[in-house]
């Protein structure tokens, strides 16, 4: 039996004692009457009334009777419930303020609360009377009752769950690609913010504050070098949580042979991202730098000059932060 159901079953029990114990009292009284003026008092004796007509003594003309009207009140209200005060991905922390039977705040008492009528949890009121309970719970409506003991009482509240930061996804994109991680922020009354909530941005290990445009929207642009992130945001005492991989936003087309040596080795490049013409791509090979542009199909191409030694040489093609390398072997002196 869930704890509202026994703080309900301990009223009705309270209300059908006190009222049998008035009618025992009143039925005693009733008792004593009776035997007290049974000598003296005849069910058809005529008195003689002050205007000297004869009446039946206890007829209904004249006879009252005093009815005892018993209030069965409830328990005085001793919880005040409160609201919402933070929400986690996830779930809640609820707070309400519990008194006594004089209005004094109720401190350091042992109190309940149940949720949903069915899963009931403890929680201690510090010296204001004020008790949190914190769970995790699923988005929706949900019903909570809080309950005292001494002096017993409940009270009920509804509340509603949701994210209060939305929209927030895993990303794959090409490095430079001009992506952004947002979230919608909503606030407690579950509508979103307008503009100017600051929302803190994480990725590789630092922060980044952005504010809500006027739907409550905060974006951060992602510009970090091709690799797999961990990537958040929190607004109060939310967060959440994802993961952006950036993906090298080049790649070589040129295929090393090395069958036959020649002075000079044609190396292209492709640009993946968007907007492919005109990208400065630079390569180092053999202690030198060469510079080119894409064209329009976002390709780039360069003139090696070989080298004149046999052994392995490093390709290093460079965009910004974005690297990647390939090896060119000559066997052929």
């Amino acid at each position: 039996m869930k704890l509202s159901k026994i703080f309900l079953f301990i009223v009705i029990i309270s209300v059908i004692l006190s009222i049998t114990s008035v009618s025992a009292i009143d039925d005693s009284n009733d008792d004593l009457f009776v035997e007290d003026n049974a000598d003296d008092i005849s069910v058809d004796e005529e008195v003689l009334s002050s205007d000297g007509t004869d009446e039946a003594l206890g007829s209904s003309d004249s006879q009252s009777s005093e009815i005892l009207e018993v209030e069965t009140n409830e328990p005085p209200q001793t919880i005040k419930m409160g609201k919402v005060t933070k929400r986690y991905n996830g779930g809640i922390q609820y707070q309400a303020t519990f008194y006594d039977a004089d209005g004094n705040p109720l401190a350091n008492q042992e109190v309940y609360f149940e949720v949903d009528d069915k899963d009931d949890y403890s929680a201690k009121t510090d010296a204001n009377g004020v008790a949190l309970l914190t769970i995790a719970i699923k988005n929706g409506d949900h019903k909570i009752a809080a309950i005292s003991l001494d002096p017993l009482c409940v009270n009920y509240d509804n509340i509603k769950v949701f994210n209060v930061l939305s929209g927030n996804k895993n990303l794959k994109m090409y490095y430079d690609g001009g992506n952004t991680y947002s979230v919608r922020v909503y606030g407690d009354d579950g509508k979103p913010v307008g503009a100017g909530q600051k929302v803190t941005f994480y990725l590789e290990n630092k922060k980044y504050t952005r504010s809500t445009d006027k739907n409550g929207y905060a974006k951060f642009k992602i510009t970090a070098k091709p690799g797999y992130y961990q990537i958040g945001a929190s607004y109060k005492d939310y967060a959440v949580l994802n993961t952006v991989l950036v993906k090298p936003v080049l790649k070589q087309l040129t295929t090393f042979k090395n069958k036959v040596v020649k002075p000079k080795i044609k190396f292209k490049v492709k640009f993946l991202g968007k907007n492919k013409k005109n990208k400065k791509i630079k390569v180092k090979f053999n202690k030198k730098t060469y510079k080119a542009k894409t064209n329009k199909k976002g390709i780039a191409t360069f003139k090696l000059k070989t080298p004149k030694k046999v052994g392995s040489y490093k390709v290093v093609v460079s965009y910004k932060k974005c690297k990647i390398s390939a090896t060119y072997a000559k066997y052929y002196a």
